[in-house]
């Protein structure tokens, strides 16, 4: 099916990332990572309030007893919109790194991933994080960990790296009730493909929604890794899809400045398929 992207968002952004659905709110929460700023859209009118953060910001996540959690370069913090203030609730005890793709899973884990901010080197690391806070590194030698979404029916966690040398998205067994994570499986070898892995989200049916950054395309694959569907977007960059709506059946992308234009949010007000709601960090 022919599907149109529009811009969203009333401002735009340099480095636009981390999209997330909040029906309670209407709204999609995001980062600009380098202009340093968090943002909120409404999802109908693109209305975007704008919050300048302490730190390089690298993703959001939604949270149990409401509101977000803001992974930086020196932890993760909670987000007060009364106030625009920013509360560490666990440091990230790595100097030169910053935290970038999350994903959440249905019981109440954190997944992040780590990358160094200079110069790219192998250190990034893949963290779970229980909802105690307590941290626990399961993925090492990283160097742009992105991709990430856990699929809880089937126990399996996705999870990519974005470097020109790597561009390969993994999979590994998840146990659900453990956090345990298995081996990593090569899910998609993206060498010779149009553009490189970067945020992913799952719709109803499992299959995975993948931004082709640098390519300017969303990859649409099922489980097994066969590329089911490409929607071209209205930018070079496409960094995260995620889905949103009342219906679940938008697909709302951020996106990187390039020479298309500036960065930003985008929608598509259908695609044909429903997605899943964002599982929430925290205990219940």
């Amino acid at each position: 099916m022919a599907v149109t992207f529009k811009t969203l968002a009333s401002e735009p952004a340099e480095l636009g990332e981390s999209p997330v659905w909040l029906e309670a709110e209407n709204c999609i929460w995001w980062v600009d990572i380098d202009g340093k700023r968090l943002m909120r859209t409404d999802a109908d009118s693109g209305k975007t309030a704008v919050w300048a953060t302490p730190e390089t910001p690298g993703f959001v996540a939604p949270t149990m007893k409401g509101g977000i959690v803001v992974g930086m370069e020196t932890g993760l913090f909670s987000f007060a919109e009364e106030d625009g203030g920013f509360t560490r609730l666990l440091a990230l005890d790595a100097p030169g790194m910053r935290f970038n793709d999350a994903t959440t899973d249905d019981r109440g884990r954190l997944w992040a991933g780590t990358m160094t901010m200079g110069e790219r080197r192998p250190e990034g690391v893949l963290y779970r994080i229980d909802p105690d806070l307590t941290m626990t590194p399961v993925i090492t030698g990283l160097m742009t960990p992105n991709g990430l979404a856990v699929d809880g029916a089937h126990g399996r966690l996705y999870v990519s790296d974005s470097n020109a040398d790597i561009q390969t998205v993994w999979t590994a067994d998840l146990d659900m009730e453990s956090g345990a994570l298995g081996e990593r499986e090569v899910f998609l070898d993206m060498f010779g493909a149009t553009g490189r892995p970067d945020g992913a989200a799952l719709d109803a049916d499992g299959n995975y929604w993948l931004a082709g950054i640098t390519g300017g395309v969303v990859y649409r694959l099922a489980p097994d890794g066969t590329v089911v569907a490409e929607f071209p977007v209205p930018a070079l960059d496409p960094t995260k899809p995620a889905f949103g709506g009342p219906a679940l059946d938008r697909l709302f992308v951020t996106t990187r400045a390039s020479e298309t234009g500036p960065g930003g949010l985008l929608v598509a007000d259908t695609v044909g398929v429903r997605g899943r709601q964002q599982a929430f960090f925290g205990a219940a």
